[in-house]
């Protein structure tokens, strides 16, 4: 990748991730319709949102096909910063009015993260030329540009909304970002789902190894780990393998599209993100997630009915090693306890076979002993010899003194 490349891809996830805060926590506030907005206040956000989507529209076009040549990224940013300033002096005005007439309201933290991303927009802006022409020394110097300082690592809960009837899955958001994590957790959390985030690849790996999760929601370019190496790495885990991986990120280029697909992702959403989008995604996500565990489960009571019909022909079968699937309600759960029944049946006729040739064993061993005596008995040998006894028994009847 040329210097040119990386600083686009660089500058694009720098740029979007405070458009992002503008959008997001605008549209936020559109859609909670907290009781302190006024139809005007309401009219000023839907203003803030229309010149949030300009800004992305001209960040969009200024950085999505650079020239080879230096002065063309130079060229670029001097036109998108100017560009930029009437749709970025609209929020910030705005902001500024919303914040003076919501002081004190629940929703004057929100208007201030909006203000302080239109402060990051403007300084990353005017710092373009600057940080290009530092990146371009540095890699005509061969030293490595100054490497970001990740923020440490930790996860943090956060609880579902209520969504009555709705079932909820449990998603793990990996963003360095704190604004892109607190937008993700409460738009998913107002689905009801259970969110935790982790802000960085190395403490997501590590939550998800120790939790399950039904969905993971994955920045791509962050400090540490970058989403690339954490997606090969839960793809590579054989218990993390059919987690399935939605990757968000400011970069909207095909490359960086495919290589994620080609990892192993289920799908990749551009930030700023459409909240219907969103939705949408995670729920097909979520969706192909119970759909595979369904299918897991299931394959598990095919094997333990398969093993259950060989313990019958064997002889052991116990009825309690099917009581697990015979509690679906499902055919493979009338089977499971079909066989049960059957087993049970299996086992008492098979006592009463063992009863009856005991008892014929017996009968045999009497018959064979007695047949044994009588081939004695009638033998020429055994006639002889009681003859003997006889002649015997007559000799001593008849002495004196004999018994008679």
């Amino acid at each position: 990748m040329s210097v040119i490349e990386a600083f686009v891809i660089e500058m694009q996830h720098e740029l979007r991730t405070p458009v992002n805060a503008i959008l997001g926590y605008s549209q936020l506030l559109l859609e909670v319709q907290d009781d302190s907005l006024t139809a005007e206040a309401c009219h000023d956000l839907e203003r803030m949102v229309e010149a949030g989507h300009q800004l992305l529209r001209i960040i969009s076009d200024s950085l999505d096909v650079v020239a080879p040549g230096g002065d063309d990224i130079a060229l670029r940013a001097a036109r998108m910063r100017h560009a930029l300033h009437a749709p970025l002096t609209t929020v910030q005005g705005l902001a500024y009015l919303l914040i003076e007439e919501h002081q004190g309201t629940p929703i004057g933290d929100d208007l201030r993260r909006i203000d302080a991303a239109t402060v990051q927009l403007a300084r990353v802006s005017d710092s373009l030329e600057d940080a290009y022409r530092v990146r371009l020394s540095a890699a005509q110097d061969g030293s490595p540009p100054a490497p970001s300082i990740a923020p440490p690592a930790s996860v943090s809960p956060e609880e579902p909304g209520d969504r009555s009837g709705a079932r909820r899955g449990s998603i793990l958001v990996i963003d360095d970002e704190e604004i892109n994590r607190d937008l993700l957790t409460r738009r998913l959390a107002h689905d009801g789902h259970v969110v935790t985030t982790a802000d960085s690849g190395e403490a997501g790996l590590a939550f998800a190894a120790r939790e399950p999760v039904d969905l993971i929601l994955l920045d791509v370019l962050m400090p540490g780990l970058s989403g690339y190496e954490v997606l090969s790495k839960i793809k590579a885990d054989a218990i993390l393998r059919d987690v399935p991986v939605l990757m968000i990120s400011a970069l909207d280029q095909t490359a960086s599209v495919t290589r994620c697909i080609a990892l192993g992702a289920d799908d990749y959403l551009t930030k700023p993100f459409d909240p219907l989008v969103l939705r949408a995604r995670v729920s097909s996500c979520l969706r192909k997630k119970w759909a595979r565990d369904f299918e897991l489960i299931y394959l598990r009571g095919v094997e333990q009915v398969t093993a259950a019909a060989l313990a019958v022909e064997a002889g052991r079968f116990t009825p309690e090693s099917l009581d697990d699937v015979g509690t679906r309600s499902d055919a493979l759960g009338n089977l499971a306890r079909l066989f049960q029944r059957m087993g049970v049946e299996v086992a008492a006729r098979e006592g009463r076979l063992r009863a009856q040739v005991e008892q014929l064993v017996i009968a045999i061993d009497e018959e064979r002993k007695a047949a044994q005596v009588a081939e004695i008995t009638e033998s020429d040998y055994f006639q002889t010899l009681k003859a003997r006894a006889k002649v015997l028994v007559a000799r001593n009847a008849a002495r004196p003194g004999g018994s008679r």
